[in-house]
């Protein structure tokens, strides 16, 4: 057994008891809570769940997990068994909820790992399709993606992580215009209700079904692509004529040898109007039929398209080839960037005297994202991008993308000096490890902060508290 005095680093030591749970090991950690390996008491020779315990005192995020996994019974979907409260030493009440031990591995891991057919993505997404209906039968997911789908060996689906999920009877838990989620994957009706209420303090988008069967669908086009299609709308094209039109959906038989049953069904799922994406369990039935239908050419491995394909150039560039530049054009680019050097310096100096230096970001980043990230990508599922829980100004692999200016990357790691737990409940967040505080200011933050959950951020810092009295 682990060593009860070891302790995780919020949570219990491992080997105490959470009611009739024993904690055992961690799992893993997410963005509101930390999932540990437990045991019942009584029973230890028994099979082990799932613990997930949450990071804020009193959240009622796990109050709401428990209640939707408590409404459903489905195989693709975790078994849920109790629903309790620790206590630590200060006082605090932090919930946690204890679930079948979903094993597996990520759906676009195993796919980059194993490969995948066109039948077998097609008997994939149909699974977690039937998990999406019963989860519609009580409430809704939203937060579906490739991260909260695993696959065991035996190719069957768990759709896990219902942190983010809702029943008809919850209340909205925070105080954005829309709920919290993972960009690639938000439906186009949200994209623009949270353009079209931006400055509404009291607007709130209702999440429906349609967006989860949306969600599936950029699953499904990363999936067989390796890349996520660009986003289904761009509201602010309408109010400024100046930016850059919104890319065009690059059909997935482009990309890659993606059946025609299959490929119209992803497009399904990504159609414009939510009407035309039809329910869960018409979704899934479509999916088995084509499944079905297929013959010998649903075994064969999706491939990229040839001319997704690295040349031989892509692989080993080389060096590069030597550009002779006339030295008036040299002193006149000297003079621009010496000028702008001086200007960008001038600005810097005026910034420090306005704000305390600790809580500005040092780094600013300009990123051109190639024209097409697939071509980057041998394997399936190998798009390079991280899939989190909040939204930033990060670009999304798109096919013809624009370039993108990058203010601010969220970090996966506290910044230097950052306050660790436990974080003032009365300002401060708990992100990712580390304590935020949150500023009066709505996205885009542009380059003084971070954005999280559509809301602007800074690293709490800590600060050294000067001595009271003199040492004795």
């Amino acid at each position: 057994m682990t060593n009860p005095a070891q302790r995780g680093p919020y949570g219990p030591a491992y080997g105490e008891l959470l009611g009739s749970w024993r904690v055992l090991e961690p799992l893993g950690v997410g963005t509101y809570g930390s999932v540990y390996r437990a045991a019942l008491a009584d029973r230890p020779e028994a099979r082990e769940y799932a613990l997930k315990l949450a990071y804020y005192a009193d959240d009622a995020r796990f109050e709401r997990e428990a209640e939707v996994l408590s409404r459903i019974r489905h195989p693709n979907v975790p078994r849920y068994h109790d629903r309790g409260v620790w206590q630590d030493s200060q006082g605090r009440r932090y919930p946690y909820v204890v679930m079948q031990r979903a094993e597996g591995v990520p759906l676009y891991d195993w796919a980059k790992a194993h490969g995948i057919t066109n039948r077998q993505a097609l008997q994939v997404l149909a699974q977690v399709a039937r998990a999406l209906e019963a989860t519609h039968q009580h409430g809704l997911h939203r937060d579906v993606k490739g991260d909260n789908v695993l696959m065991d060996r035996e190719g069957r689906v768990m759709l896990v992580d219902f942190g983010l999920a809702f029943h008809p009877e919850a209340r909205p838990v925070t105080d954005t215009v829309i709920p919290p989620g993972t960009e690639p994957y938000r439906s186009p009706q949200l994209l623009r209700f949270r353009y079209d209420f931006r400055l509404d303090g009291e607007a709130y988008y209702r999440y429906r079904p349609e967006d989860d069967l949306y969600a599936l669908g950029v699953t499904a086009y990363r999936l067989v692509t390796g890349t996520y299609p660009p986003p289904g709308t761009d509201p602010e094209c309408e109010d400024d004529p100046q930016r850059p039109r919104p890319v065009r959906r690059v059909p997935p038989s482009e990309l890659a040898s993606v059946c025609p049953e299959l490929e119209k069904l992803i497009l399904r799922m990504l159609s414009e109007k939510p009407e035309a994406r039809g329910t869960a369990g018409e979704l899934a039935q479509a999916l088995e039929e084509a499944a079905k239908s297929l013959g010998r050419a649903g075994g064969v491995a999706i491939r990229p398209a040839p001319s997704m394909v690295p040349t031989e150039r892509a692989k080993n560039p080389g060096p590069r080839p030597k550009v002779t530049i006339p030295s008036w054009l040299m002193w006149a680019g000297a003079s621009m960037v010496g000028g702008l050097v001086v200007a960008v310096g001038m600005e810097l100096l005026r910034g420090a005297e306005r704000e305390p230096t600790e809580l500005r970001p040092s780094i600013v980043e300009v990123v051109q994202e190639p024209a097409a990230r697939v071509d980057e990508t041998v394997g399936l599922a190998d798009a390079g991008v991280e899939e989190r829980v909040f939204s930033t100004s990060v670009g999304i692999p798109q096919a013809g993308g624009a370039p993108s200016v990058l203010a601010l990357p969220f970090p996966r790691t506290p910044v230097p000096g950052q306050k660790k737990p436990p974080c003032d409940p009365r300002s401060e967040h708990l992100i990712l490890g580390a304590c935020w505080t949150r500023i009066d200011m709505k996205p885009p933050c542009g380059a003084s902060a971070y954005e999280f959950d559509g809301k602007c951020v800074l690293p709490s810092v800590i600060t050294q508290r000067s001595p009271t009295s003199d040492p004795p």
